[in-house]
């Protein structure tokens, strides 16, 4: 049997990849009972945050970075429809009334209203987001309620939905106001 070096390298340049690879992964959040030998992969308790506060934060990154794409998925199911059946009016989609900062209130274009996203789903400056008990929505679906807090003294609570492995932006208001 001959020795092939370049399998060889090919296979141990490989292997090289996947361990550096594996030292970049995320950190995972520490469970009751793990071993010790697991510390230095996990996130303590205290350093956690939840995943409904986390879906707030990259929806408001990702308006601040102007993705709007991004941040429109960052939206609920029906966030989203409400959203596009009023830009289908006047022949646009959903995420543009994030883009273009207005919302159509008929089929004329013109007749647009100035439409502030973050002011609409949040707050300019957030100092403080906090988890708020949530009551049960029923229906199968999952919510929770956050308490957003300015520098200024303002406050505003939202809705986070639990939908497609993700949490998202609920609006009832613009959700309502499509029925």
């Amino acid at each position: 049997m001959r020795f092939n070096s370049k399998l060889f390298k090919t296979i141990g340049l490989t292997l090289g990849l996947v361990a550096l690879g594996g030292c970049a992964l995320p950190e995972l959040e520490r469970l009751d009972d793990e071993p010790v030998s697991t510390e230095r992969f996990t996130l303590p308790p205290s350093r956690r945050t939840h995943p409904a506060i986390d879906g707030c934060q990259r929806f408001l990154v990702a308006l601040r970075e102007g993705r709007y794409e991004t941040a429109y998925r960052h939206l609920s199911s029906d966030t989203r429809k409400a959203l596009a059946l009023k830009a289908q009016a006047v022949g646009w989609q959903g995420e543009d009334v994030l883009r273009l900062r207005k919302i159509p209130i008929s089929q004329d274009v013109t007749l647009a209203a100035p439409f502030d996203p973050v002011k609409t789903f949040a707050l300019p400056s957030i100092q403080t987001l906090q988890l708020l008990a949530t009551p049960s929505a029923g229906g199968g679906t999952v919510e929770q309620r956050l308490r957003l807090k300015g520098p200024d003294g303002t406050s505003r609570e939202l809705t986070m939905r639990f939908e497609g492995l993700a949490w998202r932006i609920h609006n009832p208001e613009l959700t309502s106001a499509q029925n």
